[in-house]
């Protein structure tokens, strides 16, 4: 896949992504494959990218590091941002708000500054390809974190309900 074709599906994950946050839905375990879906088409691209002979210097490696660190660092702020309620039928529901965007859009920042400072602070000028091909991964990591720690915080708050006797 060439570059604007993964920007292109970056930018078109991202927008889904943002939607989806904001809208009052279901806290499921489907949210979690959706996003190793993501971080895998993303280590595919990654592992194409270099099996292809694509150009990748220390530099760029460590910024991969330190991106993913980063990604799982920033969903812990971000679930906690988000709203975490029982539905009119029991199921836990989230919703993001406009914190939890901002910090997603602080993460994506970040990711893309360490794309590049990194590596020119290293001397690395192997080319961008890599920054490029990692994102998919980034966001597939950093949407799987959050849901982690989004049902980390429903299992605490169903342990504080009181158990009610049936009959």
């Amino acid at each position: 896949m060439n570059s604007a074709t993964t920007a292109v599906i970056a930018v078109i994950a991202i927008g889904w992504i943002f939607y989806r946050q904001l809208q009052a839905r279901p806290l499921k375990e489907k949210t979690s494959r959706i996003a190793l879906v993501l971080a895998a088409v993303g280590l595919v691209q990654t592992v194409q990218y270099v099996s292809h002979g694509g150009p990748v210097g220390a530099g760029h490696v460590i910024a991969a590091v330190i991106g993913l660190a980063i990604a799982v660092a920033l969903a812990y702020p971000r679930a906690l941002t988000t709203k975490v309620f029982p539905g009119p039928d029991g199921a836990y529901l989230r919703q993001g708000t406009a914190a939890t965007i901002g910090l997603w859009i602080v993460a994506i920042g970040l990711h893309v500054a360490v794309d590049f400072v990194v590596p020119a602070t290293m001397g690395d000028h192997t080319g961008h390809g890599f920054a490029g091909v990692t994102t998919m991964l980034f966001i597939g990591v950093t949407l799987f974190a959050q849901n982690q720690f989004l049902q980390q915080r429903v299992a605490a708050h169903r342990a504080q309900q009181p158990v009610v006797p049936v009959g």
